[in-house]
């Protein structure tokens, strides 16, 4: 499978903004085309015309705009082989990932005589290796796990809301008590574990039930005008 390489400056170039969105799902679609099919950025009249659903003012804008050039037959992009690999090259990586391919099967089915020489980790080599500049294949080497801030465990037999959530109780016109009590039957009867019980109970009283509500006063952590 081969790669059409995009630049990650292209959305604001001056190029782009001048050709236009339409322009552009013509020449990205051109460009993965091209990319397949290697003809080293050459687009064919009746391709152009295809994938622009006639719409020959979106090629004259790609031509305008200085990304694609007209030639004779259809139109080329510009300066592709600076930005994209060539057909010969894209060629020998194909090569070496069938390759790779067949001397892996070879040695999972003993298929040649000397298949077991050649052992899967070689044949994951090689396909890697034809693989690495893969523009938009996530790294697996480099993936990291996020560590929690804790370990998750069963409501506290001593929890009970602290001081902002009764601030916030008070602000909404919410039942506290009733609340809390509700929360922990909850927990309890579903064996929930949480990380932290402070922050679940928040959001519990956010969708709870309100019955008065008073304006909150101006040191109230929940007031807008709090963290001025």
């Amino acid at each position: 499978m081969g790669w059409f390489k995009v630049d990650d400056q292209l959305a604001f170039h001056a190029k782009i903004v001048a050709a236009g969105n339409s322009a552009m799902g013509l020449w990205i679609r051109a460009g993965s085309w091209s990319s397949a099919q290697l003809t080293d950025g050459f687009i064919p009249v009746h391709m152009a015309n295809a994938m622009a659903n006639g719409m020959a003012s979106d090629a004259d804008a790609l031509v305008t705009a200085g990304l694609w050039d007209e030639v004779d037959g259809g139109f080329r992009f510009h300066d592709w082989s600076h930005f994209q690999p060539s057909a010969e090259e894209e060629r020998e990586k194909r090569r070496l990932r069938s390759l790779a391919g067949k001397k892996g099967a070879a040695a999972r089915w003993d298929g040649k005589p000397d298949g077991k020489s050649h052992s899967k980790s070689d044949a994951d080599s090689m396909a890697n290796e034809c693989d690495s500049d893969a523009p938009t294949r996530p790294d697996q080497t480099t993936k990291k796990s996020v560590p929690r801030s804790g370990p998750k465990k069963p409501i506290p037999a001593n929890w009970s809301p602290n001081e902002a959530h009764t601030q916030y109780a008070v602000t909404e016109g919410i039942a506290l008590d009733f609340q809390a009590e509700r929360f922990r039957t909850h927990a309890e009867a579903n064996d929930r574990r949480i990380v932290n019980w402070d922050a679940a109970f928040k959001n519990w009283l956010l969708k709870a039930e309100r019955t008065t509500k008073t304006k909150p006063t101006a040191s109230s952590p929940w007031n807008k005008d709090f963290y001025k």
